[in-house]
């Protein structure tokens, strides 16, 4: 269990030292919130479909 431990810290470390250039990182975001958006509508017309039926 320690070991595993130690091999997420240190993944997690390596992880924020790589530099993400501010492109990518915004293109990741809108990605996210689309993605995000999406699937607060599908959800919508699920809802809406089950009341309805």
């Amino acid at each position: 269990m320690e070991r595993v431990q130690h091999m997420t810290k240190s993944a997690i470390r390596r992880a924020s030292q790589i530099e993400v250039n501010p492109q990518a990182k915004r293109n990741l975001q809108e990605l996210f919130v689309n993605f995000t958006l999406i699937l607060i509508c599908l959800l919508l017309i699920y809802i809406i479909v089950l009341l309805s039926s």
